[in-house]
């Protein structure tokens, strides 16, 4: 061998053997780099390309009246969901799941026609649909238990309640009101899956991530107190022919709202079947002119005031009193000559209490009235409470003044009265 040669043949080795030494050099930064620097990283993200995760929604904390009584509660019941990918025969499991659960074929198999691999077929079904269910034995079609919000008592105070939805989150009442009170945070159900996509899991799958205990609410509604103000409003309603009413109760000493019902009610239970008008609770959200329920208002102010005493006696002008340019008369065209304060509040003189209501004058009526919390949100911790409609004084002319006496042209909340 040459000089030459023997000069080719170390340069050789030598090129091989330090290009062996980056190449080796490189693994180990890049070895480093994955195990070391970015292993969490890849790790975490190989986790997630290998699970899924659904949130299972938890237990609701219970509402409870003053005296312990359950009003709303949690129970557990089956919702029924599907893995497409698994389903062959669409059309057939779809015809079988209908004649299960009552529910439309079209709406199932439109669900199983989804390109994923979870759809809900039926939420929070009924135990017979959930037998019927399991005993088809469907390849892809699994059962889950999950919380279902129960009212035992159906309609009583469901104006107060309101309702959660199926997921556990409150849509109406103090449902609503009081949500992230009541709430839990959602349990987690994790299941394995393989390179395409599969589940590996058992059917009868239950959460593994378990959310945070719950809160339980107690009202001041007694419930018995309740039921009986339900059932006599309803008779009055039935009575008078009406559209609806509301009756509240209320403890005088602590202004606790003891009862507060609506007519017509809905069955909590069943709550979709209603339209949304029927979940008002019109003691807080609705308004009115007051008409004579007003007076013992003004009565009281003036009284407080001293402009008017109970043996005072107030001419009534047998029926007819001119204010600017309006003639104010009594009720049902009653007619009424001298009576003395407390006749004008016993037989409800719109003349009477116009007059007590000119000895007060516009700022002091209007000032009592604010201080009785007319035209002011009372604050009751239920959705939707409006104010009322309160002119300002400053607008209020000697009609207005004289009409406000006997409960027109303002308009009040039952809560408010």
């Amino acid at each position: 061998m040459t000089a030459k040669s023997k000069k080719w043949l170390r340069f050789r080795i030598v090129t091989v053997l330090v290009f062996s030494l980056i190449l080796f050099i490189a693994l180990i930064s890049r070895a480093f780099q994955l195990q070391i620097m970015s292993g969490q990283a890849l790790k975490a993200m190989a986790e997630k390309q290998h699970t899924r995760s659904l949130a299972l929604h938890t237990e609701r904390g219970t509402i409870i009246d003053r005296n312990g009584q359950e009003l709303a509660a949690t129970i557990l019941a089956d919702s029924v969901y599907a893995d497409p990918s698994k389903i062959i025969d669409r059309e057939g499991i779809s015809a079988k799941l209908s004649s299960a659960l009552y529910v439309k074929k079209d709406n199932i198999k439109t669900r199983l026609s989804r390109s994923r691999n979870f759809s809900w077929i039926a939420r929070q079904i009924s135990p017979a649909q959930a037998k019927r269910t399991s005993a088809l034995n469907l390849e892809g079609v699994y059962l889950m238990q999950e919380p279902k919000r129960f009212y035992p008592h159906k309609e009583l105070a469901c104006h107060i309640i309101g309702f959660a939805g199926f997921d556990s989150n409150g849509l109406e009442g103090l449902e609503l009101r009081y949500n992230n009170f009541l709430k839990n945070v959602p349990d987690k159900a994790t299941w394995r899956k393989d390179a395409r996509g599969n589940r590996l899991y058992q059917k009868d799958h239950s959460g593994d991530v378990k959310g945070t205990g719950t809160s339980n609410l107690i009202l001041t509604i007694d419930s018995k107190v309740q039921y009986i103000v339900e059932v006599q409003l309803k008779e009055a309603v039935k009575k008078a022919d009406a559209k609806g009413g509301i009756a509240i109760v209320m403890d005088p000493r602590t202004g606790e709202v003891l009862a507060m019902a609506n007519m017509p009610q809905f069955n909590l239970n069943d709550f979709s079947r209603y339209s949304h008008g029927a979940f008002r609770n019109r003691a807080v959200t609705d308004c009115f002119d007051p008409g004579s329920i007003f007076k013992p208002f003004l009565a009281a102010a003036a009284l407080e005031e001293g402009v008017a005493e109970e043996s005072d006696v107030i001419n009534c002008e047998r029926g007819a009193y001119i204010v600017g340019n309006r003639t104010i008369h009594e009720a049902q065209d009653k007619e009424f000559g001298e009576m003395t304060f407390r006749e004008v509040l016993k037989h409800s003189s719109n003349i009477g209490s116009v007059k007590i209501a000119e000895r007060l004058g516009k700022e002091k009526y209007f000032d009592y009235i604010e201080k009785f919390g007319f035209g002011s949100k009372t604050g009751i911790d239920l959705p939707g409470e409006i104010q009322g409609i309160l002119r300002d004084v400053d607008g209020w002319t000697d009609v207005d003044l004289a009409t406000i006496a006997f409960g027109q042209g303002i308009s009040v909340t039952a809560i408010q009265l």
